[in-house]
Parts: C-alpha cells; structure tokens; sequence
C-alpha cells in the first residue's frame, strides 16, 4: 500500500506538471495580464534594487516609484526575484515557481484527504483538483494565487497531524507558518480559520477555549497580519485597507446581477463544470448528510463566506472563486467513486460514467482555452523603440486603464491613464510631474473624437510611430 501511494503521489505530481505547461513561456500577455505584470513588477524591482523585502516597489508612481508600495505580502514576488537573482532575469520564472506551488499543493491535497476517505477517493478528488478550469489557469500565473492555495492546503494538512499527536510541535509549527503566510499573501484567505475552529471544537469541545496552543495559534497568525497590513497601509496606496472602500465594494452584493455571476456562472462554469456538478451534489449529500465528515461542510460554507464578503473585487476577478477548488474537488471526488462502485458490475452504464467524468477535463480545456491567447503584442515591438528614443530615468505616460501592463513591458516608469476616461486637466497635470513621452496603441482606444488626442497632436512632436502605436515626446512642444 506504501508503495502504491508513492506512485500515487508521483503521478498527481507529474500530471499537475503537465497540465500547466500550455502557454508557459509566453509573454505576460495572456488574460489577466495585468495582474501577473504587477507582481513581475514587483520581482523585476527587487532584483533591480537592494532585495529588500520591506521595500516592494510599482513603476506607476512616476517620480514616487522609489516609494514603498502598499502592497500585500510580497513573498511570491521576492521568491521570483531570488530566481533571477541565480538563473538571469527571465519573467517566465514566475510561471515555474506557480507550477511547482500549484503541483505541492496537489500532493497535499491528496495527502490530506487520505486521512478522511480510502485511497482511491482521495486520488480521484486529487485528480478533479488538478483539472478543474479556474485550478488550471490561475495557479500557473505569475500572481500569488498558488502559493495562497498551497498554504491552505498544507497548512489544513499540517494542522490535522497536529490534532491527531499534539506532541509533534513540528507540525503546529508548519500549519501555523503555512496558514499565516496564506492570510498574508490574500487578507480574504482569514475564512480559513472556520474549518481550524472546527477541527479544534471537534477534538476538544467546550474544553479548547482552556487550550493555550490554540489561542497561541490563532493570535499569532492575526498579530502577524495585523502587523504587516499596518505596516503596508502607510505605503503608497495599492489596496482598498480603508473601511469606507470596503464597504463601497461590499455594496454590489445587493445586485441580483453579483449572485448570478457567482453562483450561475463561475461556480459552474469555472469551479465544477456542468457535469462535475453532478457528481459535486450527489458527493455532498454523501459525505456531509450520510457520512457526517462536517469539516468540509464547515470548509465549503467558510469558502462561500469568503466569495461573498470580497464583494466588487470577486464580482470583477474570475481568479477569486479559485477557493473552491480543492473542497468541491472533494465533493466531485466523493460522488464520482460512489457512482462508479454502486455500478461496477454495470460495463455499458459504468463506461457510460467514465464518458460522463472525462467531459469535466474537456470542458476545461474548452472553457479556458480563450484565456490563454496573446493580447496586445505591439508592446513587445514598443518595448525596443522605447529602448531607443528614451533613457532608463525617462518617465512615461502610457494610454491606458490596465495600470501596470504597458510599463512593464516598456520597462519604465511613469503613469498609465486611459484618455477616454479622463479629461484634460487631469492629463496636464501628469504631464507637468516631469513626463518625458506619450505611448499609445492606435485602436479604439486612441478614438479621433477625443479632445487629449487633439491636444498632444496639436501640441507634442512624434518621435516614434508604428502601423500599431505611436510615442510623443512631451518634452519639446
């Protein structure tokens, strides 16, 4: 048995590995594009600078870009940093440190689950996992996202060892490690600590508020968080920290438009498929109605919790919903392995079933296969004649709402605004901090009718043009 779950756990390894790799060495172009430059920013800044960790830096405060950003825990983008620090500056490094997470976490996932259900459940449910189309695309991004993922995940696992033999400090030590650095990375990932209550409640009932390890664990990990979110709140401004942001966000959940979405659509389309749906229903009733195992009911409602109070944030983000991943796995899991033993003398309907469960794979790939394709490539042309008419100090003004993209790419500083969005005297006002040239594409976004496009024709010389963009020099009128 030792064996078989070694070649188990090789498998599930390999196959997280495989099922990553499509589109792994193009540019950071892909969808969502925008998030993965913001966290190579980061990386390319702390390889550039002084690594210090305390200090991640954004390209998109012009002259105040050597200011501290106010950003979440940057471990996943100080660990790609320390890859270009021994392997040279390639931003598809990124992609391989979130492949390696995303493959960890699967081998947790099924490591962990064999503590609850027999071998074969947790493989199939490890399987689910690594297949299910919002696991595919968001943990082989270059955002923080598998590395939170993996967190929970091990630290769930490491913390069940711990329950099971409170003498291995080792794993109190690494859950609380690996739990803490999931709230660090991702404030929302705090639901968490529901199936942690749970689990200690269970074990110990009314007698776990005398437990001192408990409360120790529990209080750390939120002084740790409090701690940095305090610390990252006096930087230049990245996330919405203030109560009267959040609940700004919070207020799309009076829309039936936000239920729909999250519910109707990207539960189903991105975190179960239409078949996997299924199987998820007939597995929930088994392992929480029949069997009692309430630790993943506990694991799902803390999940639902979580996508319901990130608010406008998960209502905009697909990658939010990533949470469900590995607790409906365990449900499509559950109902798939019921299924197929009431049937087994069955072969017509049994292969039936098996057709029914490879559709979940396929609706992935057909799902998400648009996400992958290559958007905006002029920037990669762009980025050469940037080198040439510019200096590395010169800041830019790039013709665009998606903040961090265009710079990154361009490899410069300076502050990204879409024309069509804002006025003139905002513009002038970003021209007279010391902006040096004006980038952007000629589609709708650069529209004939716009009185800035008047004004920087009328007023600014082009010192770069392309069938697909065009560079002013703001210096000379």
């Amino acid at each position: 048995m030792k064996n078989k779950s070694v070649y188990l756990l090789l498998s599930i390894f390999l196959l997280s590995i495989i099922i990553h790799l499509k589109g792994i060495n193009s540019p950071l172009l892909d969808f969502h594009s925008w998030r993965q430059t913001q966290t190579a920013m980061i990386a390319r800044n702390y390889y550039r600078n002084d690594f210090n960790f305390f200090n991640p830096k954004l390209d998109w405060y012009g002259q105040e870009s050597n200011k501290r950003a106010g950003t979440e825990f940057p471990i996943f983008s100080f660990s790609i940093a320390l890859l270009y620090k021994v392997f040279g500056y390639h931003d598809v490094l990124g992609r391989y440190l979130a492949i390696f997470f995303s493959a960890i976490s699967s081998v947790y996932f099924f490591l962990l689950l064999k503590k609850y259900f027999n071998l074969w459940q947790s493989y199939i449910s490890a399987i689910i996992f690594i297949v299910i189309p919002i696991n595919i695309y968001f943990t082989r991004t270059i955002q923080p996202e598998s590395l939170m993922l993996f967190s929970i995940i091990a630290g769930l696992y490491h913390f069940v060892n711990y329950l099971e033999n409170t003498d291995t400090k080792i794993h109190f030590i690494l859950s609380l490690v690996f739990l803490t650095i999931a709230v660090l990375v991702k404030l929302p990932s705090i639901y968490i600590l529901l199936p942690i209550i749970y689990l200690s409640y269970q074990k110990w009932g009314n007698k776990v508020f005398k437990r001192i390890d408990i409360w120790l664990f529990n209080i750390s990990l939120l002084i740790c968080v409090g701690l940095w979110y305090a610390f990252t709140k006096s930087g230049k401004e990245v996330l919405p920290l203030n109560i009267s942001d959040y609940l700004t966000m919070l207020s799309v959940i009076k829309k039936p438009n936000f239920w729909a979405r999250l519910f109707f659509s990207r539960f189903i389309e991105l975190t179960t498929t239409y078949t996997g749906l299924i199987f998820f229903i007939i597995g929930l009733c088994l392992v929480i109605l029949k069997n009692r195992q309430f630790l993943f009911g506990i694991w799902l409602l803390s999940v639902i919790i979580y996508s319901i109070f990130i608010g406008e944030y998960g209502y905009i983000h697909q990658y939010t919903v990533l949470p469900f991943a590995p607790i409906n796995a365990v449900f499509i899991g559950s109902g798939i392995t019921y299924i197929l033993g009431k049937y087994k003398n069955q072969k017509i309907l049994r292969a039936f079933i098996i057709l029914l469960v490879l559709t979940i794979p396929l609706h992935s790939i057909l799902r998400i296969s648009n996400w992958y394709k290559i958007e905006d490539k002029w920037l990669l042309k762009a980025k050469e004649d940037v080198e040439k008419i510019s200096k590395e100090n010169d800041l830019f003004l790039c013709n665009t709402g998606i903040i961090p993209l265009q710079l990154y790419h361009i490899d410069r500083k300076g502050f990204s605004v879409d024309i069509r969005k804002t006025n003139l005297k905002e513009i002038n006002d970003i021209i007279k901090k010391n902006i040096s040239f004006f980038l952007t594409v000629k589609d709708n976004r650069w529209p004939e009718d716009n009185e800035i496009r008047r004004f920087i024709i009328k007023n600014y010389s082009v010192v770069c043009e392309d069938k697909d963009y065009i560079i002013f020099d703001l210096r000379k009128h």
